[in-house]
């Protein structure tokens, strides 16, 4: 009897913990330019994310919140990491091989952290603006050219 009690104790505190980060992961997508999107180390690593390595991280959601990206990582245990950084280049196509999990165009850009560090953002190519965030700029550098109406005579 005791076991069966304690054993209805833990799947209800495993089912109360996992509508509670169901319920905080839908809070944060529903944030308003929040894209799902994979992270990577460029360089050194960084003070901010120093278990931050080389290779892609799994799938985790991130919004802008003026020039800091907010990221939200971990499955169960939410953490939101904010990473004050800037878009050092422009966007740019990723192949579908690179990255798995990531939509069948997938896009990347790299930021410029405040502490002198690179990250690599990739994500679906369908969220390009929530990607670059304020920085408009980078999102249209690597558009298809508009096609050109040829001149009649």
């Amino acid at each position: 009897m005791l076991v069966s009690l304690m054993i209805a104790a833990f799947l209800g505190a495993l089912i109360a913990a996992d509508v509670a980060a169901y319920r905080s992961r839908r809070r944060f997508v529903r944030f308003e330019d929040a894209f799902r999107c994979r992270i990577r180390a460029c360089g050194y690593p960084s003070a901010i994310w120093p278990r931050l390595t080389r290779w892609w991280s799994r799938p985790m959601w991130a919004a802008w919140v003026d020039d800091v990206l907010v990221v939200r990582r971990g499955p169960v245990i939410s953490r939101v990491i904010p990473v004050r950084a800037a878009v050092s280049a422009g966007v740019y196509h990723l192949a579908p091989g690179d990255i798995r999990r990531c939509g069948s165009q997938p896009i990347a850009v790299c930021l410029l952290v405040w502490d002198g560090s690179r990250i690599e953002v990739a994500a679906d190519g369908e969220s390009r603006l929530a990607l670059v965030g304020p920085y408009l700029s980078a999102a249209v550098n690597d558009l298809p050219q508009a096609p050109v109406r040829r001149r009649q005579t």
